[in-house]
């Protein structure tokens, strides 16, 4: 009896990234379920090493997301529970989980199933490269092994044929594609020429900011002042540095409201604050007790900009395809790693940056010039990372693929 083929998302965790998963890619993943006759989003958090002590067997999601009718659920408590799932099914499966240590477990025992994994990296943003910091050490050599050696052990065990490989990986930075033909150094041509990497063939698709402009019939406005807010205690940070104390973060907030008022004030612009899926929304609120809070409404925030401003968050992908008038802020809260994530936005896209801390006098029209002489820079960068495929959309070109292939 041949066994049914299904697609699945495999993620990390049920609890702290599925609504990030649903509200960060939700064109793909409708149009995937309207192509499949059903798709699984399967949660691992159950089975790595060093699992949570009360296991849960479903998803905690936002009960305002509009989920399609075959996207079905399921969080396996044990690998029996799993084996029982994969009775009669072979599943291609969009890798959506990381390579750390904690999650070789899941690696090492998927090699058993007739699994194809794909991986889809459209996100268009630039990824941070952190370093240990001064006084932080040891936390950031621990980090350091924990996230970049695990990711390499990965890497050779799946040279080994212990740990399946990514068959595909759709991307937009082209510069990926293009450090893999063109690398001169001895050792990235062995690596290259012997495909030792991870994933076992790149292929560019134009970002999910691309696709989803590019399907909706959008208005756009400049009615408002948008702040992305980035958690200063995200886990990546603390990770490398420690958790920030109340005192520091009330001084940010402080700062961080002087700055948006004086800005709203010179503009006559209605200030909306955006948080990331994961924030405590009540928490932030208190934060910015004279604003407008949201969350999971990014997007259409950021149509109806007048000006962005951000710390460093992949939201930004849509405010610089739109070419909106971007500020990057700093403050004296961030570590260097924050600054150096910053910097490579300000390095590669060009646009503005500004330190909220020098409670400076905004010259109305001049900041204006400005950043309007900013947004001609962005071209370059949508161009070689936002949508490098000419016109196409990207989710047809990876469903597309994956039927090609796989079913």
């Amino acid at each position: 009896m041949n066994n049914k083929k299904y697609l699945a998302y495999f993620a990390n965790s049920a609890d702290y990234n599925i609504n990030h998963i649903l509200v960060g890619n939700p064109l793909l993943l409708n149009k995937l379920c309207e192509e499949f006759e059903k798709v699984y989003l399967i949660g691992f958090q159950n089975l790595v090493f060093f699992p949570p002590k009360k296991k849960e067997n479903n998803f905690k999601f936002d009960k305002q997301l509009k989920l399609p009718k075959n996207l079905e659920f399921f969080c396996p408590l044990n690998w029996r529970d799993f084996s029982n799932f994969m009775i009669n099914k072979n599943l291609i499966a969009i890798h959506g989980f990381a390579s750390g240590f904690s999650e070789l477990k899941v690696h090492l025992l998927l090699k058993k199933y007739k699994i194809k994994f794909i991986q889809v990296s459209n996100f268009g943003n630039i990824q941070g490269v952190y370093r240990s910091l001064k006084g932080s050490f040891l936390k950031g050599l621990w980090e350091k092994v924990r996230h970049d050696y695990s990711h390499n052990l990965t890497v050779l065990l799946s040279n080994f044929d212990l740990i399946k490989k990514i068959e595909i990986r759709f991307v937009t930075d082209s510069r990926m594609l293009a450090y893999r033909k063109n690398n001169k150094r001895f050792f990235h041509k062995i690596f290259n020429y012997l495909n030792l990497h991870f994933a076992k063939e790149l292929m560019i698709v134009n970002s999910r900011s691309f696709d989803q402009i590019k399907e909706q019939n959008i208005t756009v406005s400049e009615d408002l002042i948008i702040l992305l807010d980035a958690p200063f205690n995200n886990y990546q940070y603390v990770a490398w540095r420690g958790i920030l104390d109340k005192k520091q973060l009330d001084k940010h907030y402080y700062d961080m409201r002087v700055f948006l008022k004086n800005l709203s004030s010179t503009y006559n612009k209605e200030v909306v604050i955006c948080i990331h899926p994961t924030e405590n929304l009540e928490i932030i609120k208190k934060n910015y007790p004279e604003f407008k809070v949201v969350q999971n409404k990014t997007r259409e925030n950021i149509f109806k900009a007048f000006i962005v401003l951000f710390h460093d968050t992949s939201a930004v992908i849509d405010a610089i395809l739109l070419k909106k008038k971007i500020i990057t802020l700093t403050s004296s809260l961030m570590d260097q790693n924050q600054i150096d994530g910053i910097d490579a936005y300000v390095n590669r896209v060009g646009m503005l940056k500004l330190g909220i801390d020098n409670k400076m006098k905004i010259n109305k029209d001049d900041l204006l010039l400005k950043l309007e002489e900013n947004t001609e820079n962005y071209s370059n960068y949508i161009k070689s990372t936002i949508a490098p495929d000419g016109n196409n959309i990207g989710y047809e070109k990876i469903i597309k693929i994956i039927k090609e292939r796989f079913f």
